[in-house]
Order: C-alpha cells, then structure tokens, then sequence
C-alpha cells in the first residue's frame, strides 16, 4: 500500500505534517480529512521525499539498525512516557523529536503514523525492521499482548543497556593495547623515513657495511615510495572484495576466532550469555521456547549459532529438550550447560537462564580484563625488543665507524 506525506492545518490553524498509508490519493485526503485536518499538500512518500543532505549514505550493502545507545534512550524514554500515562502517539512522537539521527527519527514518525491508522505498536515497528531489530519488536508484541507495554519497552532497554556495557567494556580494555600499536608504527615510520636516510649516507662515505635492520628498512621505504599506487589499487581491491563477499570472510573470521585460546573462550561466554538472556526475556513475557528460540536464532549475527539455536529448535519441535540438543553443544559454555540442565530438571527454567546469565556476563568481563593484562605487556615487550634491536644495531654500527675513523 503506498504512503503519502501530508502538510494540513488543524482546526486552531496550527501547521502538521505527518504521513498516511491509502491505495490512493483520494483515500489519503479521506483519511487526512477524518482526522479534522485540512490538507494543504500531499505527495507519495519515497527516496525522494528526503532530502539529499539527510538522506543514508552507505558504501557496503546491509541493514541500517540503529546504534544500541539510540535504541536504548528511546526504549528508556518511551518506558518513562509510558509510566505517566502519556497517550501512545504522543509518546511516539516526543521520542521522534527527542533524536539527533535522522534515520531513527523517520522511523519513529512512520511507526507513529501506522498507529494512528489503526496498526498496533509491535506492527508498527515490524515494519521498520531495517532499523529496529526483530528481537526487540518481539519484546514489544508480548508486552502489548500481555497489556504490559511500559514494563516491555524498560526490559528492552535494560537488555540494550546490558550489551553496551560489555561493547564498552571491551572498546575501553582495549584501547590502550591499540594506542601501544598506533604509537609502534609511528616509530617504524620515523625510523623508515628519517633515521634510515639520514645514516645510510654516512656508512656509504665511509665505505662500511649498515646494519642489516637498517638495509631492510630501507628496502621497506624504496618499495613503498616506488610502489604506492600498487599499494593503494590493493587496498581499494581488498575494499571490493570484502564488500562482495563480507558474508563468507566474517564465517570464515568466526570459524578462526572460535579456536584460539582466549578469543574462542570470550565468544562462548559472550554467545551463551545473550543466547541465556534473549530466551529468559522473551518466555518471561510469554513467548514459546519454540518462538523464543526462533527469535534468539534471528537475533544472533555468528553463523555457528545461528545453525546451533536452528537445530535446538528443531529438537524441541520434535519434543526434545534444551537439555538433549542446546545443553550438549560444545559452542555453550559449560556454566551454561550446567544451568540448563538444572533448569529444566527443577522446571524453573526461566529464573536459572536469568541467572545464568547474569553470572556469564560477569565471567566474560573477568575473560576480557584477564585477556588484556595479557595482551599489554606482551605487546609492550614486542615493542621494546623491536625499537630496542633498531637502536641498539645502529648505535653500534656508529660506534663501530667511529673506531675505523680514528
């Protein structure tokens, strides 16, 4: 059904805008005019109807879901206007006006609108997939279904708020390991384009043999000096090629990442953890374990897990338990296994996963504070005996021409 943009004055001479879904122009004044509105423009809405500058512009294909900050403060401040009784499209529409990106707060507005047609909330936002995530319009239709709206849209947002703090976490633990790597290749850079020709020149007048750091180094700066457009085509052919197949590298990448040592035991505990979390959430509010594992599946961007909650599902069709399929997969951390298992064998499913849960985010924050006091000093004495051996070779190759000179 196609959706118009209107402009209309109401009965006080106030300016409104907003937007309607008819099968044509003239439903679409119909509708405009029900409302007590007085149409003064109206266009099919589209691509067009956005200007240029506010338009999303994206290199590489894929979905534009908002940032889980701005899907937070709205889950937040809608949950708030929710608690003082504000009516529904009021609420959505002081949310909408209440956000800086312009993706999220045309959403906002095309959610309001499907509701004041008569669309329900948890419809409303299931058309605005491409920015608010299923998992958590899921949330929302068991909250309406369970006239519990307000305490739906508080554990959406406390589940957002529960993944930043880990992003966070892990942006912030390591961000000093980044800075150490920054500030090593600046040092390369100074060596390979000041230090190495400047002192070459004076082994060369003295007719003694550089250090081999130093020839190597200069090897480095000739063939990045002679070959920087080769270097720039490959970095533009990389771009190319991850866009085309970014889906088959990050399978690849998340194959990889789940057999090293401390990588692969931080993304159990982290999967596990949202796998624990997504399923206590939604059969709280309501939702089958059937539909709450079809949720998690959907919901979760590695490709082993998705095929693991796949197969879960299936067993449980079938009449199996998370205790016969989930419970003994190798990919679950063992808490978590342990925990399901006691779960279903005291039939308090539901609390242990939230517990489960709970205590899993608490381990992979221990994962990632361990990982990088590990990761720090290694990389530091990487550094060190890397600069070390550069200053020490040269200083001696110098002290060694200044023996031949005297």
């Amino acid at each position: 059904m196609p959706r118009y943009s209107y402009s209309a004055i109401t009965a006080d001479g106030t300016s409104v805008s907003g937007e309607v879904d008819a099968n044509d122009e003239l439903s679409a004044l119909d509708m405009i005019a029900s409302r007590g509105l007085t149409p003064i423009n109206l266009d099919e809405a589209g691509s067009s109807s956005v200007p240029w500058w506010n338009r999303e512009l994206r290199l590489i294909g894929g979905p534009t879901t908002a940032k889980p900050i701005e899907l937070e403060r709205f889950f937040t401040s809608f949950a708030s206007l929710m608690q003082a009784q504000l009516p529904l499209t009021r609420a959505l529409s002081f949310c909408a006006q209440q956000v800086a990106k312009p993706a999220m707060q045309r959403a906002l507005e095309n959610i309001r609108t499907d509701v004041e047609n008569g669309m329900s909330l948890g419809q409303a936002m299931q058309q605005q997939d491409q920015i608010i995530p299923e998992r958590l319009t899921v949330i929302i239709k068991l909250g309406e279904a369970s006239n519990q709206l307000e305490q739906a849209a508080r554990e959406a947002a406390d589940l957002l708020s529960r993944e930043s703090k880990i992003a966070q976490q892990l942006t912030g633990a390591l961000l000093y390991p980044i800075i150490l790597v920054i500030m090593s290749v600046l040092v390369l850079a100074l060596v390979v384009f000041y230090l190495t020709p400047t002192l070459l020149p004076v082994f060369a007048a003295s007719g003694a043999e550089p250090p081999v750091i130093l020839v190597m180094m200069d090897t480095l700066r000739s063939a990045l000096i002679s070959g920087w457009p080769l270097l720039i085509t490959g970095v533009i052919l990389g771009t190319v090629i991850f866009a085309v197949f970014r889906i088959q590298i990050r399978k690849a990448l998340a194959g990889i990442s789940m057999r090293l040592p401390v990588a692969g035991r931080y993304i159990r505990q982290r999967e596990s953890q949202k796998i624990c979390q997504m399923l206590a959430l939604l059969m709280r509010n309501g939702a089958t374990l059937t539909s709450a594992l079809t949720t998690a599946q959907r919901a979760t961007p590695h490709p082993a897990y998705k095929v693991l909650l796949a197969n879960t599902e299936e067993t449980v069709i079938a009449g199996g338990t998370l205790s016969t399929s989930l419970a003994q997969s190798p990919l679950m951390d063992d808490l978590a296994r342990t925990m399901i298992d006691a779960g279903e064998e005291s039939d308090r499913l539901v609390e242990v996963l939230e517990t489960a849960s709970v205590s899993l985010s608490a381990q992979t924050s221990e994962t990632v504070t361990r990982a990088v006091k590990l990761i720090t000093p290694i990389l530091t004495l990487i550094i060190g005996l890397g600069v070390g051996a550069v200053i020490l070779s040269t200083i001696s190759a110098i002290l060694d021409l200044n023996d031949i000179a005297f």
